[in-house]
Protein backbone atom coordinates (compact mmCIF):
# COMPACT_ATOMS: atom_id res chain seq x y z
CA UNK A 1 0.00 0.00 0.00
CA UNK A 2 2.70 2.49 0.99
CA UNK A 3 4.72 1.62 -2.10
CA UNK A 4 1.70 2.39 -4.30
CA UNK A 5 1.11 5.69 -2.52
CA UNK A 6 4.78 6.58 -2.92
CA UNK A 7 4.68 6.09 -6.68
CA UNK A 8 1.39 7.98 -6.94
CA UNK A 9 3.03 10.86 -5.09
CA UNK A 10 6.08 10.65 -7.34
CA UNK A 11 3.82 10.80 -10.40
CA UNK A 12 2.15 13.96 -9.09
CA UNK A 13 5.54 15.53 -8.34
CA UNK A 14 6.93 14.65 -11.78
CA UNK A 15 3.89 16.14 -13.48
CA UNK A 16 4.33 19.35 -11.50
CA UNK A 17 8.08 19.73 -12.12
CA UNK A 18 8.49 18.21 -15.60
CA UNK A 19 8.63 21.50 -17.60
CA UNK A 20 11.55 22.61 -15.41
CA UNK A 21 13.31 19.22 -15.29
CA UNK A 22 12.87 17.91 -18.80
CA UNK A 23 16.04 19.41 -20.30
CA UNK A 24 18.07 17.43 -17.76
CA UNK A 25 16.20 14.21 -18.58
CA UNK A 26 16.66 14.23 -22.34
CA UNK A 27 19.37 11.93 -23.73
CA UNK A 28 20.74 14.75 -25.91
CA UNK A 29 22.43 16.58 -22.97
CA UNK A 30 21.86 19.90 -24.77
CA UNK A 31 21.31 21.69 -21.47
CA UNK A 32 25.04 21.25 -20.81
CA UNK A 33 26.00 21.80 -24.45
CA UNK A 34 24.47 25.29 -24.61
CA UNK A 35 25.78 26.53 -21.26
CA UNK A 36 29.29 27.88 -20.75
CA UNK A 37 28.96 27.34 -16.99
CA UNK A 38 28.30 24.10 -15.05
CA UNK A 39 24.62 23.23 -14.56
CA UNK A 40 25.28 21.13 -11.47
CA UNK A 41 23.63 23.37 -8.86
CA UNK A 42 20.48 23.75 -10.97
CA UNK A 43 20.20 19.99 -11.52
CA UNK A 44 20.91 19.32 -7.85
CA UNK A 45 18.20 21.77 -6.77
CA UNK A 46 15.62 20.16 -9.05
CA UNK A 47 16.58 16.70 -7.78
CA UNK A 48 16.08 17.91 -4.21
CA UNK A 49 12.78 19.59 -5.12
CA UNK A 50 11.58 16.40 -6.82
CA UNK A 51 12.34 14.40 -3.70
CA UNK A 52 10.56 16.91 -1.44
CA UNK A 53 7.55 17.21 -3.75
CA UNK A 54 7.27 13.41 -3.87
CA UNK A 55 7.31 13.25 -0.06
CA UNK A 56 4.62 15.94 0.23
CA UNK A 57 2.41 14.25 -2.39
CA UNK A 58 2.89 10.89 -0.63
CA UNK A 59 1.65 12.42 2.61
CA UNK A 60 -1.32 13.95 0.77
CA UNK A 61 -2.39 10.60 -0.69
CA UNK A 62 -1.82 8.89 2.66
CA UNK A 63 -4.10 11.46 4.28
CA UNK A 64 -6.78 10.85 1.63
CA UNK A 65 -6.80 7.20 2.62
CA UNK A 66 -8.11 8.22 6.09
CA UNK A 67 -10.56 11.00 5.22
CA UNK A 68 -14.32 10.59 5.32
CA UNK A 69 -15.92 9.67 1.99
CA UNK A 70 -17.47 13.10 1.13
CA UNK A 71 -14.15 14.86 1.64
CA UNK A 72 -12.24 12.22 -0.31
CA UNK A 73 -14.40 12.69 -3.40
CA UNK A 74 -14.15 16.49 -3.26
CA UNK A 75 -10.36 16.44 -2.93
CA UNK A 76 -10.04 13.82 -5.66
CA UNK A 77 -12.18 15.94 -7.97
CA UNK A 78 -9.72 18.80 -7.47
CA UNK A 79 -6.74 16.48 -7.95
CA UNK A 80 -8.18 14.99 -11.15
CA UNK A 81 -8.93 18.43 -12.59
CA UNK A 82 -5.39 19.60 -11.78
CA UNK A 83 -3.80 16.46 -13.21
CA UNK A 84 -5.83 16.72 -16.43
CA UNK A 85 -5.10 20.42 -16.94
CA UNK A 86 -1.44 19.94 -16.09
CA UNK A 87 -1.15 17.00 -18.47
CA UNK A 88 -2.65 19.08 -21.30
CA UNK A 89 -0.22 21.91 -20.54
CA UNK A 90 2.73 19.51 -20.61
CA UNK A 91 1.59 17.98 -23.93
CA UNK A 92 1.22 21.44 -25.49
CA UNK A 93 4.59 22.44 -24.04
CA UNK A 94 6.30 19.57 -25.87
CA UNK A 95 4.29 20.11 -29.05
CA UNK A 96 5.49 23.70 -28.97
CA UNK A 97 9.09 22.57 -28.72
CA UNK A 98 9.07 19.82 -31.32
CA UNK A 99 6.50 21.12 -33.83
CA UNK A 100 6.81 24.91 -33.84
CA UNK A 101 4.07 25.66 -36.37
CA UNK A 102 1.31 23.18 -35.46
CA UNK A 103 0.38 23.81 -31.84
CA UNK A 104 -2.90 24.97 -30.30
CA UNK A 105 -3.24 28.71 -29.80
CA UNK A 106 -3.71 30.18 -26.33
CA UNK A 107 -7.49 30.50 -26.82
CA UNK A 108 -7.74 26.86 -27.81
CA UNK A 109 -5.61 25.94 -24.83
CA UNK A 110 -7.85 27.89 -22.43
CA UNK A 111 -10.97 26.33 -23.98
CA UNK A 112 -9.56 22.82 -23.55
CA UNK A 113 -8.72 23.50 -19.91
CA UNK A 114 -12.22 24.89 -19.23
CA UNK A 115 -13.88 21.89 -20.84
CA UNK A 116 -11.77 19.53 -18.72
CA UNK A 117 -12.69 21.29 -15.47
CA UNK A 118 -16.41 21.32 -16.34
CA UNK A 119 -16.31 17.65 -17.34
CA UNK A 120 -14.64 16.64 -14.06
CA UNK A 121 -17.20 18.64 -12.06
CA UNK A 122 -20.15 17.07 -13.89
CA UNK A 123 -18.64 13.62 -13.47
CA UNK A 124 -18.27 14.17 -9.72
CA UNK A 125 -21.73 15.72 -9.34
CA UNK A 126 -23.92 13.44 -11.48
CA UNK A 127 -22.05 10.20 -12.20
CA UNK A 128 -20.46 9.02 -8.96
CA UNK A 129 -19.87 5.48 -10.19
CA UNK A 130 -17.99 6.65 -13.25
CA UNK A 131 -16.21 9.21 -11.10
CA UNK A 132 -14.83 6.46 -8.87
CA UNK A 133 -13.62 4.60 -11.97
CA UNK A 134 -11.95 7.84 -13.07
CA UNK A 135 -10.24 8.12 -9.68
CA UNK A 136 -8.83 4.60 -10.02
CA UNK A 137 -7.62 5.35 -13.54
CA UNK A 138 -5.88 8.56 -12.47
CA UNK A 139 -4.24 6.83 -9.52
CA UNK A 140 -2.96 4.08 -11.82
CA UNK A 141 -1.68 6.65 -14.31
CA UNK A 142 0.11 8.62 -11.58
CA UNK A 143 1.68 5.43 -10.20
CA UNK A 144 2.94 4.43 -13.65
CA UNK A 145 4.35 7.91 -14.23
CA UNK A 146 5.82 7.83 -10.73
CA UNK A 147 7.83 4.74 -11.60
CA UNK A 148 9.94 7.04 -13.78
CA UNK A 149 11.46 8.52 -10.62
CA UNK A 150 13.61 5.39 -10.52
CA UNK A 151 15.64 6.77 -13.46
CA UNK A 152 14.78 10.47 -13.34
CA UNK A 153 16.19 11.12 -9.87
CA UNK A 154 19.53 9.36 -10.57
CA UNK A 155 19.81 11.27 -13.87
CA UNK A 156 19.38 14.58 -12.07
CA UNK A 157 21.86 13.55 -9.37
CA UNK A 158 24.37 12.59 -12.08
CA UNK A 159 24.15 16.11 -13.52
CA UNK A 160 24.45 17.54 -10.02
CA UNK A 161 27.67 15.65 -9.35
CA UNK A 162 29.25 16.42 -12.73
CA UNK A 163 31.32 19.61 -12.76
CA UNK A 164 33.10 19.93 -16.14
CA UNK A 165 36.28 21.87 -16.72
CA UNK A 166 35.76 25.63 -17.21
CA UNK A 167 34.61 26.43 -20.74
CA UNK A 168 36.54 28.82 -22.97
CA UNK A 169 34.12 31.43 -24.25
CA UNK A 170 36.64 33.79 -25.87
CA UNK A 171 40.11 33.59 -27.34
CA UNK A 172 42.46 35.17 -29.88
CA UNK A 173 45.29 32.89 -30.98
CA UNK A 174 48.74 34.47 -30.70
CA UNK A 175 49.71 33.44 -34.23
CA UNK A 176 46.98 35.65 -35.72
CA UNK A 177 48.95 38.01 -37.96
CA UNK A 178 48.06 41.21 -39.74
CA UNK A 179 46.67 40.88 -43.27
CA UNK A 180 47.49 43.07 -46.24
CA UNK A 181 44.92 45.88 -46.76
CA UNK A 182 44.46 44.66 -50.31
CA UNK A 183 43.51 41.17 -49.16
CA UNK A 184 39.93 40.11 -49.71
CA UNK A 185 37.65 39.90 -46.71
CA UNK A 186 34.25 38.29 -46.02
CA UNK A 187 31.99 39.43 -43.19
CA UNK A 188 28.99 37.14 -42.74
CA UNK A 189 26.30 38.55 -40.42
CA UNK A 190 23.52 36.15 -39.38
CA UNK A 191 20.45 37.61 -37.67
CA UNK A 192 18.56 35.03 -35.62
CA UNK A 193 14.92 34.55 -36.69
CA UNK A 194 14.96 37.29 -39.36
CA UNK A 195 11.94 36.94 -41.69
CA UNK A 196 12.23 37.81 -45.38
CA UNK A 197 8.48 38.37 -45.44
CA UNK A 198 8.56 40.99 -42.68
CA UNK A 199 11.80 42.51 -43.95
CA UNK A 200 10.81 43.06 -47.58
CA UNK A 201 7.56 41.53 -48.85
CA UNK A 202 5.07 42.60 -46.16
CA UNK A 203 6.86 45.19 -44.07
CA UNK A 204 4.51 46.99 -41.73
CA UNK A 205 3.73 50.63 -42.66
CA UNK A 206 5.41 52.22 -39.63
CA UNK A 207 8.57 50.07 -39.77
CA UNK A 208 11.59 51.95 -41.10
CA UNK A 209 14.65 49.82 -41.95
CA UNK A 210 17.06 52.17 -43.73
CA UNK A 211 20.16 50.01 -43.32
CA UNK A 212 18.60 46.87 -44.75
CA UNK A 213 17.24 48.99 -47.62
CA UNK A 214 20.64 50.56 -48.20
CA UNK A 215 22.26 47.14 -48.45
CA UNK A 216 19.43 45.73 -50.55
CA UNK A 217 19.93 48.38 -53.22
CA UNK A 218 23.45 47.15 -53.90
CA UNK A 219 23.22 43.43 -53.18
CA UNK A 220 22.05 40.14 -54.62
CA UNK A 221 18.86 39.17 -52.76
CA UNK A 222 17.57 35.61 -52.59
CA UNK A 223 13.79 36.01 -52.29
CA UNK A 224 12.84 32.34 -52.02
CA UNK A 225 15.28 30.64 -49.67
CA UNK A 226 14.17 27.17 -48.60
CA UNK A 227 15.04 26.82 -44.88
CA UNK A 228 17.35 24.10 -43.60
CA UNK A 229 15.22 23.58 -40.47
CA UNK A 230 13.46 25.32 -37.60
CA UNK A 231 16.07 25.36 -34.84
CA UNK A 232 19.27 27.37 -34.63
CA UNK A 233 21.40 24.68 -33.03
CA UNK A 234 20.65 22.29 -35.92
CA UNK A 235 20.62 24.78 -38.80
CA UNK A 236 23.98 26.44 -38.20
CA UNK A 237 26.03 23.21 -37.98
CA UNK A 238 24.15 22.15 -41.13
CA UNK A 239 25.27 25.32 -42.92
CA UNK A 240 28.85 24.95 -41.74
CA UNK A 241 28.99 21.32 -42.88
CA UNK A 242 26.87 21.78 -46.00
CA UNK A 243 24.85 18.71 -45.01
CA UNK A 244 21.19 18.41 -44.07
CA UNK A 245 20.82 17.43 -40.40
CA UNK A 246 17.63 16.47 -38.60
CA UNK A 247 18.95 16.36 -35.03
CA UNK A 248 21.92 17.05 -32.81
CA UNK A 249 22.94 15.80 -29.40
CA UNK A 250 25.84 16.22 -27.06
CA UNK A 251 27.95 14.00 -24.90
CA UNK A 252 27.90 14.55 -21.17
CA UNK A 253 31.08 16.60 -21.63
CA UNK A 254 29.70 18.88 -24.36
CA UNK A 255 30.97 17.15 -27.51
CA UNK A 256 28.63 17.66 -30.47
CA UNK A 257 27.10 14.78 -32.41
CA UNK A 258 24.99 15.27 -35.54
CA UNK A 259 22.42 13.07 -37.26
CA UNK A 260 22.27 13.55 -41.07
CA UNK A 261 18.82 13.43 -42.64
CA UNK A 262 19.91 10.69 -45.02
CA UNK A 263 22.00 8.82 -42.46
CA UNK A 264 21.15 6.07 -40.02
CA UNK A 265 23.64 6.77 -37.27
CA UNK A 266 25.00 9.58 -35.16
CA UNK A 267 28.32 11.13 -36.19
CA UNK A 268 30.80 13.17 -34.21
CA UNK A 269 30.91 16.77 -35.44
CA UNK A 270 34.35 17.44 -36.90
CA UNK A 271 35.50 21.05 -37.14
CA UNK A 272 37.87 20.13 -39.98
CA UNK A 273 34.86 19.25 -42.14
CA UNK A 274 33.40 22.77 -41.94
CA UNK A 275 33.87 25.78 -44.21
CA UNK A 276 36.13 27.33 -41.55
CA UNK A 277 38.70 24.61 -42.22
CA UNK A 278 38.20 25.26 -45.94
CA UNK A 279 38.96 28.92 -45.28
CA UNK A 280 42.17 28.14 -43.40
CA UNK A 281 43.26 25.71 -46.10
CA UNK A 282 42.81 28.55 -48.60
CA UNK A 283 44.92 30.92 -46.49
CA UNK A 284 42.14 32.85 -44.76
CA UNK A 285 42.22 33.70 -41.06
CA UNK A 286 38.92 32.93 -39.31
CA UNK A 287 36.84 34.39 -36.51
CA UNK A 288 33.40 34.05 -34.92
CA UNK A 289 31.37 36.24 -32.59
CA UNK A 290 28.31 34.10 -31.93
CA UNK A 291 25.29 33.67 -29.71
CA UNK A 292 23.78 30.52 -28.19
CA UNK A 293 25.86 27.83 -29.93
CA UNK A 294 29.18 26.95 -28.20
CA UNK A 295 31.31 28.10 -31.13
CA UNK A 296 34.55 28.40 -29.17
CA UNK A 297 34.20 24.81 -27.97
CA UNK A 298 33.20 22.97 -31.13
CA UNK A 299 35.29 25.01 -33.61
CA UNK A 300 38.35 25.95 -31.58
CA UNK A 301 40.75 24.05 -33.85
CA UNK A 302 39.74 26.01 -36.98
CA UNK A 303 39.32 29.50 -35.51
CA UNK A 304 41.86 32.22 -34.87
CA UNK A 305 39.45 34.56 -33.07
CA UNK A 306 36.36 33.57 -31.09
CA UNK A 307 33.69 34.87 -28.72
CA UNK A 308 30.42 33.20 -27.75
CA UNK A 309 27.74 34.15 -25.28
CA UNK A 310 24.77 32.27 -23.86
CA UNK A 311 23.21 33.24 -20.55
CA UNK A 312 20.30 30.77 -20.90
CA UNK A 313 18.00 31.87 -18.07
CA UNK A 314 16.24 29.11 -16.16
CA UNK A 315 12.67 29.33 -14.98
CA UNK A 316 11.42 30.14 -11.49
CA UNK A 317 14.48 31.70 -9.92
CA UNK A 318 16.95 28.96 -10.87
CA UNK A 319 20.47 30.12 -11.68
CA UNK A 320 23.83 28.46 -12.26
CA UNK A 321 25.27 31.31 -10.18
CA UNK A 322 23.51 30.07 -7.00
CA UNK A 323 24.16 27.16 -4.66
CA UNK A 324 22.04 24.00 -4.76
CA UNK A 325 20.14 24.90 -1.57
CA UNK A 326 19.54 28.48 -2.68
CA UNK A 327 18.19 27.22 -5.99
CA UNK A 328 15.96 24.63 -4.31
CA UNK A 329 14.43 27.25 -2.03
CA UNK A 330 14.20 29.90 -4.75
CA UNK A 331 12.47 27.52 -7.16
CA UNK A 332 9.58 26.73 -4.80
CA UNK A 333 9.30 30.36 -3.70
CA UNK A 334 9.22 31.65 -7.26
CA UNK A 335 6.85 28.89 -8.35
CA UNK A 336 4.44 29.93 -5.59
CA UNK A 337 4.79 33.65 -6.28
CA UNK A 338 4.27 33.13 -10.00
CA UNK A 339 0.79 31.87 -9.25
CA UNK A 340 0.11 35.33 -7.75
CA UNK A 341 2.14 37.64 -9.98
CA UNK A 342 1.51 35.64 -13.15
CA UNK A 343 4.05 35.13 -15.93
CA UNK A 344 4.80 38.84 -16.36
CA UNK A 345 7.70 38.87 -13.89
CA UNK A 346 9.33 35.86 -15.56
CA UNK A 347 8.94 37.53 -18.95
CA UNK A 348 10.60 40.74 -17.75
CA UNK A 349 13.49 38.70 -16.41
CA UNK A 350 13.87 36.90 -19.75
CA UNK A 351 13.78 40.24 -21.58
CA UNK A 352 16.50 41.70 -19.35
CA UNK A 353 18.70 38.64 -19.98
CA UNK A 354 18.10 38.86 -23.74
CA UNK A 355 19.06 42.55 -23.73
CA UNK A 356 22.24 41.72 -21.82
CA UNK A 357 23.10 39.02 -24.37
CA UNK A 358 22.50 41.49 -27.20
CA UNK A 359 24.77 44.13 -25.70
CA UNK A 360 27.52 41.57 -25.12
CA UNK A 361 27.21 40.29 -28.67
CA UNK A 362 27.18 43.76 -30.24
CA UNK A 363 30.43 44.63 -28.47
CA UNK A 364 32.06 41.40 -29.63
CA UNK A 365 30.73 41.72 -33.18
CA UNK A 366 32.00 45.29 -33.44
CA UNK A 367 35.43 44.20 -32.21
CA UNK A 368 35.52 41.38 -34.78
CA UNK A 369 34.60 43.67 -37.67
CA UNK A 370 37.29 46.14 -36.60
CA UNK A 371 39.95 43.43 -36.36
CA UNK A 372 41.14 43.27 -39.96
CA UNK A 373 43.52 40.45 -39.14
CA UNK A 374 40.42 38.21 -39.40
CA UNK A 375 39.67 37.85 -43.11
CA UNK A 376 36.68 35.49 -42.79
CA UNK A 377 34.40 36.67 -40.00
CA UNK A 378 31.08 35.08 -38.97
CA UNK A 379 28.72 36.96 -36.65
CA UNK A 380 25.58 35.43 -35.12
CA UNK A 381 23.33 38.01 -33.43
CA UNK A 382 20.34 37.41 -31.09
CA UNK A 383 17.95 39.76 -32.94
CA UNK A 384 15.18 40.00 -33.97
CA UNK A 385 14.65 36.77 -32.00
CA UNK A 386 11.88 37.26 -29.38
CA UNK A 387 11.13 38.30 -26.72
CA UNK A 388 10.70 41.93 -27.73
CA UNK A 389 13.23 44.03 -25.82
CA UNK A 390 13.25 47.33 -27.73
CA UNK A 391 10.93 50.28 -28.27
CA UNK A 392 11.24 51.54 -31.83
CA UNK A 393 9.50 54.80 -30.94
CA UNK A 394 11.88 55.82 -28.15
CA UNK A 395 14.89 53.92 -29.57
CA UNK A 396 15.58 52.45 -26.14
CA UNK A 397 15.41 49.04 -24.52
CA UNK A 398 11.98 48.26 -23.17
CA UNK A 399 10.08 45.45 -21.48
CA UNK A 400 7.08 46.06 -23.76
CA UNK A 401 8.64 45.46 -27.15
CA UNK A 402 7.53 43.18 -29.97
CA UNK A 403 9.18 41.27 -32.80
CA UNK A 404 8.70 44.37 -34.96
CA UNK A 405 10.59 46.47 -32.42
CA UNK A 406 13.38 43.90 -32.44
CA UNK A 407 13.37 44.11 -36.24
CA UNK A 408 14.13 47.83 -36.00
CA UNK A 409 16.89 47.02 -33.49
CA UNK A 410 18.33 44.51 -35.98
CA UNK A 411 18.40 47.27 -38.60
CA UNK A 412 20.19 49.60 -36.21
CA UNK A 413 22.68 46.83 -35.45
CA UNK A 414 23.32 46.24 -39.14
CA UNK A 415 24.00 49.95 -39.55
CA UNK A 416 26.57 49.91 -36.74
CA UNK A 417 28.41 46.92 -38.23
CA UNK A 418 28.32 48.25 -41.80
CA UNK A 419 29.67 51.59 -40.63
CA UNK A 420 32.51 49.84 -38.80
CA UNK A 421 33.31 47.75 -41.88
CA UNK A 422 33.41 50.86 -44.07
CA UNK A 423 35.94 52.46 -41.74
CA UNK A 424 38.45 49.65 -42.20
CA UNK A 425 41.33 49.80 -44.66
CA UNK A 426 39.99 46.66 -46.35
CA UNK A 427 36.49 48.11 -46.91
CA UNK A 428 36.90 48.23 -50.69
CA UNK A 429 37.78 44.50 -50.70
CA UNK A 430 35.09 43.30 -48.27
CA UNK A 431 32.16 41.08 -49.24
CA UNK A 432 29.21 41.32 -46.84
CA UNK A 433 26.76 38.44 -46.41
CA UNK A 434 23.57 39.04 -44.42
CA UNK A 435 21.38 36.05 -43.63
CA UNK A 436 19.16 34.41 -41.05
CA UNK A 437 19.01 30.86 -39.77
CA UNK A 438 15.21 30.57 -39.95
CA UNK A 439 12.21 32.84 -40.33
CA UNK A 440 9.92 34.20 -37.62
CA UNK A 441 8.36 31.08 -36.07
CA UNK A 442 4.87 32.48 -35.75
CA UNK A 443 3.19 29.32 -34.46
CA UNK A 444 5.67 28.85 -31.64
CA UNK A 445 5.43 32.41 -30.33
CA UNK A 446 1.73 32.88 -31.05
CA UNK A 447 0.67 30.30 -28.48
CA UNK A 448 2.38 32.26 -25.67
CA UNK A 449 -0.07 34.85 -24.33
CA UNK A 450 2.68 36.64 -22.39
CA UNK A 451 4.77 37.45 -25.48
CA UNK A 452 2.37 37.55 -28.44
CA UNK A 453 0.72 40.92 -29.04
CA UNK A 454 -2.16 42.24 -31.20
CA UNK A 455 0.44 44.10 -33.28
CA UNK A 456 2.20 40.83 -34.09
CA UNK A 457 -1.12 39.16 -34.90
CA UNK A 458 -1.95 41.95 -37.37
CA UNK A 459 1.50 41.81 -38.92
CA UNK A 460 1.35 38.07 -39.59
CA UNK A 461 -2.37 37.35 -39.80
CA UNK A 462 -1.44 34.30 -37.77
CA UNK A 463 0.31 32.82 -40.81
CA UNK A 464 3.86 31.47 -41.00
CA UNK A 465 6.13 32.44 -43.88
CA UNK A 466 9.12 30.06 -43.80
CA UNK A 467 11.60 32.11 -45.85
CA UNK A 468 14.82 33.18 -44.12
CA UNK A 469 17.04 35.94 -45.50
CA UNK A 470 20.12 35.73 -47.72
CA UNK A 471 21.79 38.85 -49.18
CA UNK A 472 25.26 39.17 -50.70
CA UNK A 473 27.03 42.48 -51.33
CA UNK A 474 30.24 42.30 -53.35
CA UNK A 475 32.90 45.05 -53.26
CA UNK A 476 32.13 47.86 -55.65
CA UNK A 477 28.57 46.72 -56.46
CA UNK A 478 26.19 49.71 -56.76
CA UNK A 479 23.00 48.03 -57.99
CA UNK A 480 20.74 45.34 -56.62
CA UNK A 481 19.35 42.11 -58.03
CA UNK A 482 16.60 39.84 -56.75
CA UNK A 483 16.74 36.09 -57.43
CA UNK A 484 13.22 34.71 -57.18
CA UNK A 485 13.78 31.05 -57.99
CA UNK A 486 14.04 28.65 -55.02
CA UNK A 487 17.42 28.39 -53.33
CA UNK A 488 18.10 25.72 -50.71
CA UNK A 489 19.65 27.32 -47.63
CA UNK A 490 21.87 24.28 -47.20
CA UNK A 491 23.77 25.36 -50.36
CA UNK A 492 25.08 28.44 -48.56
CA UNK A 493 28.21 26.45 -47.66
CA UNK A 494 29.00 25.92 -51.36
CA UNK A 495 28.44 29.60 -52.16
CA UNK A 496 30.77 30.73 -49.37
CA UNK A 497 33.35 28.11 -50.31
CA UNK A 498 33.39 29.50 -53.86
CA UNK A 499 34.01 32.96 -52.42
CA UNK A 500 36.83 31.65 -50.25
CA UNK A 501 38.38 30.03 -53.30
CA UNK A 502 37.93 33.37 -55.13
CA UNK A 503 35.83 31.72 -57.84
CA UNK A 504 32.91 34.03 -56.98
CA UNK A 505 34.02 37.63 -56.56
CA UNK A 506 31.16 39.62 -58.12
CA UNK A 507 27.45 39.61 -58.90
CA UNK A 508 28.12 38.25 -62.39
CA UNK A 509 30.32 35.46 -60.98
CA UNK A 510 27.53 34.50 -58.60
CA UNK A 511 24.96 34.40 -61.39
CA UNK A 512 27.22 32.17 -63.45
CA UNK A 513 27.79 29.90 -60.46
CA UNK A 514 24.04 29.64 -59.82
CA UNK A 515 23.30 28.87 -63.46
CA UNK A 516 26.04 26.26 -63.57
CA UNK A 517 24.84 24.64 -60.35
Amino acid sequence: MKVRLFFEGAGLAILALLPAMWVFLLPDHLVAYHNPRPVSTVAGALALDLFIATAVAFLLFALLEHLDRPWISIVWAAVIAWVAVRAINVVIFFLNYYDVENVPGRKQKAAIQLVICVAVFLLWWRFRGKFQACVRTVKMGLALLGCCIVWMLPQMVLFALHVPAPDVSAFIKPELAAAQPSSGRIVWILFDELSYNQLFDHRQPDIQLPNFDRLRNKSVIFANVQPAGSFTDIIIPSLFLGRELDAIRSSFHGDLYVHPKKGRRWELFHANETLFDDARQSGWSTGIAGWYNPYCRILSSVLDWCYWDAINPYEHGLSDQKSTLANAYGFFRDLTLSRITGPAAALQFAISIHAQEYNNMLSAATALVRDERVRFAFIHLPVPHPPGMYDRHTHAFSGRGTYLDNLVLADRTLGVLLDEAEKTASASHTTVIVSSDHSWRVGMWRMNSTTWTPEEERATGGEFDPRPVLMVHFPGETSGETISRPFAEIKTRKVVDSMLQEKVRSESDLNQWLNWK
